[in-house]
């Protein structure tokens, strides 16, 4: 009775060939599961930002279309001015930019007043304007990088080519820099904004190399 219930107990344990054999696969799942996630949570990171400055872009040029106005989207370090430099658009803002206002019935508009107001308007700079967008920073793990600093879209959605330093052209890039990712796209991200005013998002690594490459 003894012998039979000690044979019962030595075959409920683990051999220690069947541990380590345990540990290896373990391992090996690991070394595979990791970096798959990993990459998985950059391209969503990647992904988010493109998407986002591609949407505001769409909105600045909709917005001054539907209200017939100017309306700039430009980049901005404190959610309340341009930044006056070109660089990484890593934060921006839309804002309506006409300082003209509707003439009060009691304290109408002066001429003077109305002319300071068409001289402001669509001038790309943040006078007495509506600000009516402010963005989050993007992740810091990406690096955005502009060939300029604001896009002012005339009423008829076109960009004002009147304006200096106009961006067109953006690219967003990680650590993994313009290499293939997943479906042999490139693991980064170009915008570039056509001469009507049209965002268009761009994945191949040579569209990206041309529109300025990774840093």
């Amino acid at each position: 009775m003894l012998h039979s219930k000690m044979k019962e107990d030595r075959q409920g344990g683990f051999t220690l060939i069947e541990l380590m054999f345990t540990v290896v696969v373990l391992a090996v799942l690991l070394g595979i599961g990791i970096p798959s996630f990993r990459e998985f949570t950059q391209g969503s990171r990647m992904a988010t930002a493109a998407n986002n400055l591609l949407a505001d872009f769409n909105y600045a040029r909709s917005e001054a279309i539907k209200r017939r106005q100017p309306v700039t989207i430009c980049r901005s370090d404190d959610e309340a001015t341009c930044t006056t430099d070109a660089g990484r658009f890593r934060d921006w803002i839309i804002f309506l930019d006409s300082t003209e206002a509707a003439p009060v019935l009691d304290d109408p508009l002066t001429a003077d007043d109305e002319t300071a107001a068409a001289i402001n308007a669509g001038n790309g700079v943040v006078d007495t304007d509506e600000i009516i967008l402010k963005t989050g920073s993007m992740d810091q793990s990406i690096t955005p990088k502009a060939n300029g600093r604001r896009m002012v879209y005339a009423p008829s959605g076109f960009p004002d080519t009147d304006i200096t330093e106009t961006v067109t052209q953006l690219v967003l890039c990680d650590a993994r820099g313009n290499t293939a990712s997943a479906g042999e796209n490139s693991a980064a991200r170009a915008i570039e904004i056509s001469a009507v005013g049209r965002p268009t998002l761009y994945r191949d690594k040579a569209t990206i190399t041309t529109l300025g490459n990774c840093p």
